[in-house]
C-alpha cells in the first residue's frame, strides 16, 4: 500500500474487534463454516485502500489466515482447502470475487448486515449462531443476484 495510513478512531476499533472476536472469516461463514478466526481484511483497488481518510476503516471484512494470506490450515494443501473454502484473495481478486461476489458491492455490504445483526442481538465470541449464519448467507445471496 502506498500513502500514509489514517487515523483509526474508537468506531473503526470497535468494529475491528467486533469482526475478528464475534463475526470470525466472512467467506468461510458463507461456505458454511462457522467461528473461524479473523484478520481485518480492508478492500484495496491499484494498491490503495478503498475510500477517502478514515472511510478506509469502513471498507473492512473479516478474512480468515487462508482467504487473507493464503497460509493453509492444519496441514492441508491449498487444493484441499480451496474445494472446501472456496479461493484465497492472494491468488487474484477476480478468482476470490467469482466465488464471493466483489468486495465493495458484495462483501462489505454483508459484513455490515452481520454487524447490524450482532448490534441487535449481540452473541457470545466465537459463537455465531446457526440462525444468524442463515440470514447473513440469505442477504449475500440476495446481493451477489443483483451483480
Amino acid at each position: 500500500m502506498v500513502g500514509k495510513t489514517p487515523r483509526v478512531r474508537k468506531t473503526d476499533r470497535d468494529r475491528f474487534e467486533i469482526i475478528k472476536q464475534y463475526c470470525g472469516c466472512l467467506p468461510c461463514l458463507l461456505m458454511g463454516y462457522l467461528d473461524v478466526h479473523a484478520t481485518i481484511q480492508h478492500v484495496v483497488d491499484c494498491f490503495r485502500r478503498v475510500g477517502k481518510g478514515s472511510e478506509q476503516h469502513k471498507n473492512t471484512y473479516g478474512c480468515c489466515t487462508w482467504h487473507h494470506f493464503g497460509h493453509t490450515p492444519n496441514h492441508t494443501t491449498r487444493q484441499q482447502i480451496s474445494g472446501e473454502r472456496g479461493p484465497s484473495l492472494i491468488w487474484g481478486r477476480k478468482t476470490f470475487e467469482s466465488s464471493f461476489g466483489d468486495e465493495v458491492t458484495v462483501l462489505v455490504p454483508v459484513q455490515d448486515f452481520m454487524l447490524d445483526l450482532f448490534a441487535e442481538r449481540p452473541w457470545p465470541e466465537y459463537n455465531v449462531s446457526r440462525h444468524v449464519a442463515r440470514e447473513v448467507r440469505n442477504h449475500w445471496i440476495k446481493l451477489n443476484a443483483g451483480h
